[in-house]
Order: structure tokens, then C-alpha cells, then sequence
């Protein structure tokens, strides 16, 4: 996190009514601003808190909540400082706003909204504690060393005062703010929430249905929205007879686009029955006859040929005098099929833009929806929600440009609900990937580790959309430019394997970045997500090859210093591996991701043909834990997510279209197939690290490798396949 001023940091401004607005300048904020709905000369920060006079304190936070916990993360960060209850603060989304100058700031991603922000969050809560306390012994006359916050009350020498925060709110905006860098953080020796289990503060909100998602946003009398976009990538619109959709009951307009046609109704039945009637004719474009062989083809082609860029060199490679195995690992596109399909409610009038969205990244949203409509980003307000979902989706501004040029030629506030099939069909798939190794023998040790790799380059595909948030001053041509430069050795397409730190005498790594017609877009756990299953799947090749123990032969090629091996040592005890039940089998995988180390042992059996995992274990080091329980959710999500991917997932293209529609053929583990998981947290510093990605990447190896001990045979290709 950049070096921030005091004078950026931190302002307060007194409130109509009293009330107290302490506004924090998170990760990546521009200079000062003008809060909206505030008043005048103060900060909009990226996130804040207001201590009204009724003694509420309102959380606004700028991260999405897609399900992984931070809303809970972030409030027991400022709680903590505070003296208060994470669950009695009221959390508001933060509205995008000039004073977000880097999208960073507001952008969800990564597994880093607790790593980038541990520290401000907690000093924006003890500056709002320090505040106070001196109000308090303005109005109590003693000593600020007999004073705290506890429980959400003034506390002297130990015993509620029964003065509440909220009735000093108004003495507390008089005074000088404290500077940030000297207010003293509790220690963590008294934390009462940070480290300690506690429930979701979105918890109750959520089962009782008050939770506002996107597919909630709207009002009555609002047209709604059903589409049917050209199924051909890159293809476009060339013909449709309107009628039908016309005369439906409910329509209200059809609006064309150039790859798209549109239906506006009084209900969503209503639009989605009448799109359904039209028949248009579509021009495939440049991508009419492509299919996934095709893809993975050309995948092995350019590798065959050396096309790329050497992307690590570390050692000589041996010659023939070695002994060389290889191996070709294959992974499909993945659709993101979060439980909640996409939506987004848009308006468009003279005044400005507004654009209800549950989404990732706000800001960049904001460039994308006011470049599409020749506005400024400055006229585009973007009002975030709850997310059932994302795993990276909502990243991509692509749905709420739609709805916002749909609103435009509508003339009126347009909700556009997808479908599942929508949402199935128009995704920006997790890239299909190759990767072929060749490791080098000599005395019976493996001396050289050489891979070859092939991917569409995520970076390259994102920067021109991404880009544009973070240099709106650049030129679209210039940004593809800059991606195609970037993606030519793409860390976020090749970590796990470039970033490896498995020690042999040689290590090369040479990348291509695919060129092909498919979408693509961040994944949860983005290369991380088959590049372990490539690399810790060839990691138990080598092994077999040597005649070496599998987690033995981890251990020997870790560096010494490697923070893998804590948590490796930890899951070999946590599942007595080796010694697995009779007619059950073990595999082991250890992966560090978004700085976060997780090992996992997958325990399966081979049942009338088809893999069946009875138990995972998990040991994941994420530094501090800020919230234990949030910590063993995600680790428990990430696995069932992983074995979703691993056992039933792909994405397949024909005609250059997708062909997977719905849950049916594209499953996800089902309650009844989901493992017994154990997860054991191994704290391993003073500061968190992400939970939200880290533990999908090692479940498929872990139990690729495990069938591999069961029937000998190895699965180089998801989703995993008995032959």
C-alpha cells in the first residue's frame, strides 16, 4: 500500500444533526475530494465511518461481497480498534467517486481486500476510538489513561461510565484529528474479535431475505430486459422479423443492437416469452467453424514449434546423456456459473448516468459504461449490492455496458435480467490451457525440470477494458498494444509454475500466448487454477519415476526456506498419510497462492468406475486469521469449487459457440458428493494474507494423484476421466 499523508488519510466533518464522519483514505486513493451527501470541503473517501447521535456507526466499504467474507473482515478490522461489536456496525457499499483516483482501490480481487487494507482499516477505527475518548474527557473531566471503549460504551477505570459514543459525536467533530501514523492499535495480545470466530455480519440479512442483490435492484414500473445475443463470438445481428415480439402481451419496445436484440416488457416472464419468439439470423464472423480441438491443437502446435518467450532460465539444460520423461497436461475454459446470474439496471438522462450493479470493480465499470455512451466518467454513478457469486465474472463491465446501451436507445430505466443460459453462453471463460514438461534423470534423481506453455493471455484480454480505469488518458489502440506487449509473458497466465519454488539444477519455462476467437477473463484462483493441477500432478511423475515417496520427494526440491513446507509437514500428519483405510487411496498437493500456502490430501476410492472422494484434508497457512471460521469456509468452498472443476467441468466450443447451456451440462458437485473436510489453520505471521482463492488450486491434483495410486493410471486432463 502506498505511503499515504496525514492530511490525505484522514478528515472529519461534522454532520447535520451532530453526527460524526470519519473518512479514511484506503489503498490507492487520489487527492482530496468533495464528499457527496456530506458536508462541504469534506473527503468522499473509499471507505468511512459516521458515529451518528443515536450511537449507530455506519461502515461504508468500497470491496465487493461476493460471498468470501470481507464485509466481516473489514468490519471486525475497524470494530476491533473501535471497542465495539462487528456486528453492531451498519454496512453501506461505497459509491464510486472522483476521490478514487486508482481503481485498485475499490476493485475486488486477488484474495487482497484483507492484506491491503489490515492496517488502514484499523487505524481509521483508532482514530474514531481516539476521537471520542477525547470528547469523553472533555465532558467526564478525567484523564484519557482511565479511558476506553468497550462493548460500544465509555468505559472509566474499568466500569461503564454510561456515556455512549454517540452522545459525544458532535464535541468529538470540534477537535484536531489525531494523526493516524501515532494513534496507538490495540495489541494483539487484547484482541477480542480479530483472531477469534464470530458470525458473518451479513449473515442475518441474508437468511431473512433483507440482503439486496442485483437481481433486487429496481422499482415498480421499471421495463425489464430479456436478450438474445448472437451465440458466434465476435458475430453479429443481420436479420430479424420484430412482430412476434411486438405483439406480445406486456412489450413494451425492441431494441436492436449490432450483436444483440433486445426486448423491454412490464415483467421479466414477460420479456423473456417474447424474446424467445424472435428468430433472428446471425453472422458468425471470423469464428464460424471453430471448435475446441481446434484450440487445443493449435495449442500443441505452438509449443511443438518453440513459439513464445522464455519466461524463466534458471541452470543448463542436460543433454543426452540424461534420461528424459515427459508429460502433456490439459485444462478446458471454465464458465464462472455463479448461483446468481448476471443483472443491471440502468438509467440514462441528460443529468447523468446511474448504474445498479452488484460488481468488482466500480471504477473501471464507470470508464466502460461512459466511454460505450460518449459520457465522462464523472457523469457515471455506479451502485453496488450484495453478490450471490462472481469468482471473478463481475470483473468484467461487458453486462452493465449492455444495459446502459439498451437504456439509452430505450429512452427510459432498463433492467436486464440474464438467464442462466445467458450467463452460461456470454461468459468470459477461464482460458483453456497446455502445458508440457520434460524432466531430466541422472543417478536417479530428477536434475532438470523443462515446460512448455500455451494460453490465451488474460492480460492481454484485460487491459484494454481494465486499462482503461487505471489511464483513461491512454488510447484504446494504445492499451491493446500494451496488453499484447504484457501478455507475451503473462505472470497471471503462468504463475504456479514460473513462480515455482521447487530447487532443481535446471528450471525453464517458455510461454505462448494464444491467439483464438474465445473470450477470457479472471477465474477464481485465475492461473493458479490449472497450472497446479499441471505442476503437482508432474511433481508426483517425477517422483514415481525416481522411486521417491511423494511428499519425501516435495520435501527434497523445496527450497529450505520455502513457507510450503509448514503446511506440507502439517496435512501429512492431519491425514496419516500412507495410511489410508483399505480400498481407499491418498494423493497430496501443496500450493502457494496470493501469498498463502495450502496443502491438501485427498483421500478417494474407485467405485464402478467413477472417482469418489471420501475425505480432504487442508492445512493453509494465511498469516494472521482475522476471522478463523471465515478462514475455514473459504478453504472448504475453494475445495468443493475445485472439485467441481475436477470432475465435472469444461466448457466446449462448436461453430464458434458454446455449447454448455445449464446446470445440466455443466454440473457442480451435488450435497451428497461433497467430502468429509478438515481444515487446520497454521498461523504463520502478524499480518493476513487471501483466503478467498488459495484453496482451489491443490484439490485436483491431490486427487489426480490419488487415482494414480489407486489403478496406476494418470489423468492429465480435466475434467478427470477414468479410461
Amino acid at each position: 500500500m502506498r505511503q499515504l499523508s496525514r492530511r490525505g488519510f484522514i478528515k472529519v466533518a461534522a454532520l447535520s444533526g451532530g453526527g460524526l464522519v470519519l473518512s479514511t483514505q484506503l489503498s490507492g486513493c487520489g487527492s482530496e475530494a468533495v464528499l457527496p451527501d456530506a458536508a462541504a470541503g469534506a473527503l468522499r473517501p473509499n471507505a468511512f465511518l459516521q458515529l451518528l447521535p443515536d450511537n449507530s456507526i455506519i461502515l461504508q466499504f468500497h470491496k465487493a461481497e461476493m460471498g468470501q467474507g470481507t464485509a466481516t473482515g473489514m468490519a471486525t478490522l475497524v470494530a476491533e480498534e473501535i471497542g465495539v461489536d462487528p456486528l453492531s456496525l451498519k454496512l453501506e457499499h461505497a459509491v464510486n467517486h472522483s476521490a478514487y483516483a486508482d481503481p485498485d482501490s475499490m476493485m475486488t480481487g486477488g484474495s487482497a481486500s484483507m492484506k491491503a487494507n489490515f492496517t488502514a482499516l484499523r487505524q481509521a477505527g483508532a482514530v474514531l476510538r481516539e476521537l471520542v475518548l477525547s470528547a469523553a474527557v472533555q465532558k467526564l473531566k478525567v484523564d484519557r489513561d482511565r479511558l476506553d471503549i468497550v462493548d460500544g460504551a465509555i468505559y472509566l477505570d474499568g466500569k461503564d461510565s454510561g456515556v455512549r459514543p454517540g452522545e459525544l459525536a458532535a464535541i468529538a467533530a470540534g477537535l484536531p484529528v489525531p494523526d493516524q501514523s501515532k494513534v496507538k492499535l490495540r495489541d494483539a495480545a487484547d484482541f477480542r474479535y480479530i483472531g477469534h470466530d464470530s458470525t458473518r455480519v451479513d449473515a442475518l440479512a441474508k437468511v431473512t431475505g433483507q440482503a439486496q442483490y442485483s437481481i433486487d435492484q429496481g422499482w415498480d414500473g421499471v421495463a425489464v430486459a430479456a436478450v438474445q445475443r448472437c451465440p458466434h463470438f465476435g458475430g453479429s445481428l443481420a436479420s430479424v422479423d420484430e412482430a412476434p415480439a411486438q405483439q406480445a402481451p406486456g412489450v413494451r419496445q425492441v431494441i436492436r443492437l449490432e450483436d444483440k436484440i433486445a426486448v423491454l416488457a412490464d415483467s421479466y416472464w414477460q420479456a423473456r416469452t417474447a424474446v424467445a419468439l424472435l428468430k433472428p439470423k446471425w453472422n458468425k464472423g471470423a469464428a464460424g467453424g471453430l471448435n475446441s480441438a481446434q484450440i487445443t491443437a493449435q495449442q500443441r502446435a505452438l509449443i511443438t514449434a518453440g513459439e513464445g518467450k522464455q519466461v524463466r532460465d534458471d541452470g543448463k539444460l542436460p543433454g543426452a546423456d540424461a534420461n528424459w520423461i515427459e508429460a502433456e497436461y490439459r485444462a478446458p475454459f471454465m464458465a464462472h456459473a455463479a448461483m446468481e446470474p448476471l443483472c443491471c439496471v440502468a438509467r440514462v438522462t441528460a443529468q447523468g448516468v446511474d448504474i445498479w450493479a452488484g460488481n468488482q470493480g466500480p471504477d473501471i465499470l464507470a470508464v466502460q459504461v461512459a466511454g460505450a455512451l460518449g459520457r465522462s466518467k464523472s457523469e457515471v454513478r455506479v451502485h453496488n449490492a450484495w453478490l450471490g457469486g462472481a469468482f471473478g465474472r463481475r470483473l468484467s463491465s461487458d453486462f452493465a455496458v449492455e444495459a446502459a446501451l439498451i437504456a439509452q436507445a430505450a429512452g427510459e430505466p432498463v433492467k436486464v435480467q440474464w438467464s442462466r443460459e445467458d450467463d452460461m453462453q456470454h461468459d468470459n471463460y477461464r482460458p483453456a490451457a497446455m502445458t508440457r514438461f520434460r524432466a531430466a534423470i541422472k543417478n536417479k534423481q530428477v536434475v532438470a525440470v523443462d515446460a512448455g506453455m500455451a494460453s490465451p493471455s488474460l492480460i492481454a484480454a484485460v487491459i484494454p477494458e481494465m486499462g482503461a480505469g487505471y489511464a483513461p488518458w491512454m488510447p484504446e489502440g494504445m492499451l491493446k498494444w500494451v496488453g499484447g506487449m504484457a501478455g507475451n509473458s503473462d505472470t497471471t497466465s503462468t504463475e504456479g509454475i514460473v513462480s515455482s519454488d521447487y530447487q532443481f539444477d535446471a528450471f525453464h519455462v517458455r510461454y505462448v500466448a494464444q491467439k483464438q476467437a474465445v473470450p477470457v477473463g479472471f477465474w477464481r484462483s485465475v492461473g493458479q487454477s490449472q497450472n497446479a493441477f499441471f505442476m503437482e500432478s508432474f511433481i508426483d511423475e517425477m517422483a514415481h519415476a525416481v522411486g521417491a515417496d511423494p511428499v519425501a520427494f516435495r520435501l527434497q526440491h523445496l527450497a529450505e526456506d520455502s513457507p510450503r513446507r509448514r503446511v506440507l509437514n502439517e496435512v501429512v500428519k492431519m491425514s496419516g498419510w500412507g495410511s489410508a483405510p483399505p480400498g481407499r487411496f491418498q494423493g497430496v498437493a501443496v500450493v502457494e497462492a496470493f501469498s498463502t500456502k495450502v496443502a491438501q490430501v485427498a483421500e478417494i476410492s474407485i467405485e464402478r468406475g467413477s472417482i469418489k472422494v471420501h475425505k480432504v484434508f487442508c492445512a493453509v497457512d494465511c498469516g494472521l486469521a482475522v476471522n478463523p471460521d471465515v478462514v475455514r469456509m473459504q478453504m472448504e468452498s475453494g475445495i468443493i469449487f475445485g472439485l467441481s472443476a475436477a470432475l465435472k467441468n469444461a466448457i466446449t466450443i462448436e461453430d464458434g459457440a458454446v455449447q454448455q447451456s445449464n446446470f445440466h451440462d455443466y454440473q457442480v458437485l451435488r450435497m451428497h458428493e461433497t467430502p468429509e473436510i478438515t481444515v487446520q489453520i497454521v498461523s504463520g505471521g502478524e499480518l493476513p494474507t487471501g483466503v478467498g482463492e488459495p484453496g482451489v488450486p491443490p484439490i485436483a491434483p491431490a486427487v489426480a494423484n490419488a487415482v494414480f495410486a489407486a489403478t496406476g493410471q494418470r489423468l492429465r486432463e480435466m475434467p478427470l476421466r477414468l479410461s
